[in-house]
């Protein structure tokens, strides 16, 4: 890649983290400045919006350029994780710095540097070579729920369009550039019991602790079973079990007030080929055994499509790898999985999403949108690979 390309790779991630829009704030802002740098390419715009539990505008940005059927879709988001803890001394998780050959920003990994190569990428395809469409599908609350995917995926007339002509999409999550056919899903629940609340100097109140505690054992119990019984075992991921996961919270907190509320929440990634239900209802009747409340949450598929896939084996060639792998996180590719000849590729490591540092190097974003160019180039424009 020329000089010129990365330095707008750069400087395009560098603005994208500068937006903080982390998931419980209002993406507008961001999704806007996504819409301006499509629009700037002859992209047309589909925005969808809605305001969340919390009164927050939350929008996704889905673009199409080109006509004809199939083409290609590169899926992204623009939420990002809260930075309260941030740690990287040198400047703030909004104040995107480079130091040793990375970017460091929240986002900068997961996943703002991907869509600054992929947003690059496209801008080297010139639209009138375009025998195939390019679409961008840019969400919001991806990190809480999905939920700018679930509009997209029941509103979007573009995203039915990529379905109805088989598109491929490209989840750009980061993967190291490596090309990814299945990931787990996410399975949200809690157990909870109630008391009422009271000064601990007088007898008025009921510990809700009390009605919890001895169901705690029981809850260990079929925490084991997901981690021993073969049954709830894939041996396409690592590690191969559902990585069942609890944790319990009080309301209130201070220990002057007896807690009128003790639950249990409960967290587990669904796998595919994996019938998780019996574990549900054994908790469901432990709940029901000892008069706690059963509350399940939103559960976010497993995905998964075959290696041998022919959309796999052509981006296999387009990164010059044998064989494709799957991950333990989820995507969007969850709920969006109605595009059939979907699969993961994006910059930077997932070891680097999250963190109190995070950061992406300037190698995976030089790589970033050169295997983006030929991807795009390949199903939109030519079919060959160069």
């Amino acid at each position: 890649m020329n000089g010129r390309i990365f330095e707008k790779t750069l400087q395009l991630t560098k603005d994208l983290v500068a937006y903080p829009s982390v998931s419980h704030e209002s993406n507008e802002s961001v999704s806007q400045f996504v819409s301006n740098q499509l629009s700037a390419q002859n992209f047309d715009i589909e925005w969808h919006h809605y305001v969340d539990e919390k009164g927050k505008n939350k929008v996704s940005v889905v673009g199409k350029r080109g006509g004809g059927r199939g083409g290609v879709a590169y899926l992204a988001h623009t939420d990002v994780v809260p930075a309260e803890d941030w740690s990287f001394d040198l400047s703030g998780p909004f104040e995107p710095k480079e130091h040793g050959a990375r970017l460091y920003g929240r986002g900068s990994c997961d996943m703002k540097g991907s869509l600054a190569c992929a947003i690059v990428a496209a801008s080297q395809i010139d639209a009138e070579q375009q025998s195939g469409p390019i679409y961008f599908v840019v969400t919001s609350d991806e990190e809480v729920g999905m939920f700018g995917a679930k509009q997209v995926n029941s509103q979007s007339i573009y995203f039915q369009e990529m379905v109805d002509s088989g598109t491929v999409g490209i989840v750009g999550e980061p993967t190291c550039l490596n090309v990814v056919h299945a990931h787990k899903g996410g399975q949200r629940l809690a157990v909870r019991s109630r008391g009422r609340s009271a000064h601990t100097s007088t007898n008025e109140g009921i510990n809700a602790n009390y009605q919890l505690i001895p169901a705690l054992q029981e809850l260990l119990a079929i925490r084991q079973e997901s981690e021993t019984n073969p049954i709830y075992r894939n041996s396409l991921f690592d590690p191969p079990t559902l990585s069942w996961n609890m944790t319990i919270t009080n309301e209130p907190e201070a220990v002057n007030v007896t807690p009128s509320l003790a639950q249990v929440n409960i967290f587990f990634r669904a796998m595919p080929n994996v019938n998780h239900q019996p574990l549900l209802e054994a908790t469901r009747k432990l709940c029901t055994q000892h008069a706690l409340e059963f509350d399940l949450r939103d559960c976010v598929a497993p995905w998964h499509v075959a290696s041998d896939g022919p959309w796999i084996q052509d981006m296999l060639r387009i990164v010059g790898q044998a064989e494709s792998h799957s991950v333990c996180f989820a995507t969007d590719a969850g709920i969006l999985q109605r595009l059939e000849r979907l699969l993961i590729c994006g910059p930077g490591d997932i070891q680097q999403a999250h963190r109190s540092d995070e950061w992406i190097s300037f190698d995976q974003l030089e790589k970033g949108v050169e295997v983006y160019r030929r991807a795009f180039e390949f199903w939109a424009t030519t079919g060959q690979l160069h």
